[in-house]
């Protein structure tokens, strides 16, 4: 499998199982150490709008202002999903801090709820970021312990020098921080000329008195007043925050000096643009911050001479991440922490300064040969074959070198799951430093992703990252499996081809017409209804979020229940709630019924989804019959066997009613939202 003048895999203290078990026991906090840990003050910060009252200061002339202390509760908690949200390393402090403020800052929580739901939330933050670090620590105790003594890096016990290169200065860290913090200080700079700007027009200017006109739902006042020179009456717009708003005809002051109107006593408020500026700030300052850490990092000793090393087993999911596992567990078990590479570095046969003889290179360094540093494809060349590969549909092996596109063209689904347990293979490897280290990780592994050259050796960020939970990772690669297994079985219980092999039926399946019809439109009426009761003010309450979750409730409660599907001749159509896709029989690689899931998956690996259980509930209930079964059964038979496709074609059209009525109901919304909103 590899060259002769492989290197050896060092030698390093295994990761066994209980060692990874007593890993994982100490790190049981750190799946909740996340990044969403930042939309628990964010949720407490929509709690606290609806909850507390404002808290505002009044002068005489009845123009309100927001307090400071309570201006600084609410940029603190906005500060603290930023700090959260960019996982800086001291995060364990910043939610002691935020309570802090918000309990002692004058006017900042004035509510009992809103108090002790500060509390509540900030303390369980500081558990979990505290659990966690303590977790972090013991974990790495653990391992520094195990991975005494030293192990030479692999080029050191070759006698060459490491091929590793020096990061260099952080600059785009470095020059978008400063950037931020330059931006950041225009905005106070601009708050002071404007407020000096407007307090220059005020000297200036003459003082009449107004009547006041109607206000908007947005709190805009209009006034109309005599001009202190002459001249027609005009009119202004106020948005103040009045103790008490004036009532049409009530007189109003002003200032008035040419175009420049403003009411009495609304002086410039400096706090927006201060507040601004310190959002703006942070995260420039946290950039200035990992620069500064990883020039830190870069002065240390690179990857030379020996360092404390693991011998552990490497996977690669779903997705191509690696997962670091123990040595002596099942190739398939679960992932402890994922790794991230970032510079690969190869063993060249060629590699030598001299080009004489092997050495660790980068691996995009071309050398004399690097083609025989990287196994030879698994798909083998057929000569008489125009594509130039071997057709034999039991050769597996064939087809698991081939690109995805190519695959899914020529793949069976028992060739779909073998390459999908080819994925998730395993190979030896030697982790040096570990995780949650203060410098980076290097991983020395045979080939084991696709395009991998025979040995590689990659440098890999010092965090242990939670293995990635989405539709790529296990579950999905299990209901994946078990789609492709599905399809297979089907495919094979399918008649032996033959003259008396009779051609699947062509045939529809829909939901029922009365519900296809409904569907939309009883959604946009239930979501104007809720409009009109939950009425607000403001242009983002009353009319953006609206239409955006309106329209997507719609949309969801349309798609689910306005599907319609045909299998004939000319392949397969499937109808939604707005349009109609045909697909070839070609582009179709699997069709099964797992977990009262209907899955069709095309060869490109997009797919289609529909509940079975709600489905056949609901045809029953209007009168009709639907097996999934059967469809999964007849699209799986006619995508794998040309000669059992259907032989005719069915002319009926697909998408009514419901594109019309669907559209319809959502355009309809729309305006409604508009019109509601207008008047």
């Amino acid at each position: 499998m590899f060259p002769s003048d492989a290197p050896p895999l060092p030698s390093a203290a295994p990761l066994t199982a209980a060692a990874a078990a007593r890993w994982r026991a100490a790190r049981t906090a750190w799946r909740l150490d996340g990044r969403w840990l930042a939309l628990l003050p964010l949720a407490f910060a929509v709690l606290a709008t609806a909850v507390e009252p404002s808290a505002a200061r009044c002068n005489a002339a009845g123009v309100c202002r927001d307090t400071w202390g309570s201006a600084l509760a609410g940029w603190s908690v906005l500060a603290e999903v930023v700090l959260l949200a960019t996982r800086i390393r001291a995060r364990a402090l910043v939610p002691p801090v935020v309570l802090a403020l918000l309990w002692y800052l004058p006017d900042g929580l004035v509510t009992p709820l809103a108090r002790w739901s500060a509390v509540l939330l900030h303390v369980l933050l500081t558990a979990v970021l505290l659990g966690a670090e303590a977790g972090r620590r013991r974990a790495r105790q653990q391992l520094d312990e195990l991975m005494a003594p030293p192990v030479p890096f692999p080029w050191t016990a070759a006698g060459a020098p490491s091929p590793v290169h020096r990061d260099g200065p952080s600059v785009r860290r470095r020059v978008l921080g400063v950037l931020l913090l330059v931006v950041a200080a225009a905005f106070p700079l601009y708050g002071l000329w404007a407020q000096a700007r407007t307090d220059a027009a005020a000297e200036q200017a003459a003082r009449v008195t107004g009547t006041a006109g109607t206000a908007d739902r947005d709190g805009v006042l209009t006034v109309r007043f005599q001009p202190p020179d002459g001249g027609p009456e005009r009119t202004a717009a106020l948005d103040v925050w009045w103790q008490r708003r004036p009532q049409p005809g009530e007189p109003v002051p002003l200032l008035v000096d040419g175009d420049y109107v403003r009411a009495l006593g609304d002086d410039y408020d400096l706090s927006g643009q201060l507040s601004a500026g310190g959002l703006i700030a942070l995260p420039g300052l946290v950039l200035l911050g990992s620069a500064a850490v990883a020039a830190a990092r870069r002065d240390r000793p690179a990857f030379e001479g020996s360092a404390p090393a693991l011998a552990v087993r490497v996977r690669a999911d779903a997705r191509g991440d690696l997962l670091v596992q123990p040595l002596d567990g099942p190739p398939d078990g679960p992932g402890l922490w994922r790794l991230v590479e970032r510079d690969r570095y190869r063993w060249a046969g060629g590699g030598a300064p001299d080009g004489e003889g092997p050495a660790w290179v980068p691996e995009y360094l071309p050398t004399g040969d690097e083609d025989a540093d990287y196994p030879d494809p698994l798909a083998h060349p057929d000569p008489d074959d125009p594509d130039g590969f071997d057709d034999d549909p039991d050769d597996v092996d064939a087809l698991l070198g081939e690109d995805d596109e190519e695959f899914h063209d020529r793949a069976t689904p028992a060739q779909a799951a073998a390459r999908l347990a080819h994925a998730g293979r395993s190979v030896p490897a030697v982790l040096y430093r570990g995780p949650d280290g203060t410098d980076h990780q290097l991983l020395v592994r045979p080939g084991l992703l696709d395009g991998d050259p025979y040995w590689v050796a990659a440098v890999a960020d010092p965090a242990a990252r939670a293995p990635r939970f989405s539709r790529l990772t296990e579950r999905y690669r299990g209901r994946e499996l078990a789609v492709a297994a599905l399809t297979a079985e089907t495919v094979a219980a399918a008649p032996a081809a033959g003259p008396d092999a009779e051609p699947v039926a062509a045939r529809r399946w829909e939901m029922p017409a009365p519900l296809r019809a409904a569907a939309g439109p009883l959604a946009a009426l239930l979501v104007a209804a809720a409009v009109v009761l939950l009425d607000d003010d403001g242009w983002w309450e009353n009319l953006v979020r609206p239409l955006w979750i309106g329209s997507l409730a719609i949309l969801a409660c349309a798609q689910t229940l306005s599907w319609q599907i045909v299998a004939d001749r000319n392949g397969l159509r499937v109808a939604t709630a707005l349009r109609t896709r045909s697909f070839r029989w070609a582009e179709i690689s699997a069709a099964a019924v797992h977990r009262n899931l209907l899955t069709i998956r095309l060869c490109g690996g997009r797919e289609f989804s529909f509940a079975s259980r709600p489905a056949v509930w609901l045809a029953g209930l209007f009168g009709d019959r639907y097996d999934p079964e059967a469809l999964a059964r007849t699209v799986a038979t006619a995508a794998h066997r040309p000669d059992l496709r259907p032989d005719r074609a069915l002319p009926d059209r697909l998408g009514g009613p419901q594109h019309l009525v669907n559209r319809i109901a959502l355009a309809g919304y729309a305006v409604f939202t508009v019109a509601h909103y207008a008047l």
